[in-house]
């Protein structure tokens, strides 16, 4: 696969500093930890409740308000590192790499994410 994403990507998981992938796959978990939240009921114009019946309860609420304010500040970590001024190539490219090294655990040990 190294020599498939360095031919064809041209960026392989030692083209990245560990703290850039430990913040992706942070981001990455964070976003997992968010698509677990029950969705909130709501009310529509005619006064039908929708998703009524999901679990949701005002600690998911909570929750949710963490896990997307993590999410932006690891987004913004990953967009604003260093390491993207410092590349030459094509960075969109380096970026889905990078994405998928963090999906496949990368080079940096994962970390938890909010709860």
């Amino acid at each position: 696969m190294e020599s498939y994403a360095r031919t064809i990507l041209g960026v392989s998981q030692h083209d990245f500093p560990a703290d850039l992938v430990a913040a992706e796959q942070q981001r990455q978990e964070a976003l997992l930890a968010l698509r677990q939240v029950p969705p909130r009921p709501w009310t529509d114009a005619a006064g039908t409740v929708h998703r009524a019946d999901t679990g949701w309860t005002p600690d998911d609420g909570e929750r949710e308000a963490r896990l997307w304010e993590r999410l932006r500040e690891l987004s913004i970590t990953v967009g604003d590192h260093p390491h993207w001024s410092e590349r030459g190539d094509d960075v969109v490219a380096a970026r889905m790499r990078l994405k998928q090294l963090a999906g496949e655990g990368g080079s940096a040990e994962p970390a938890d994410a909010v709860s």
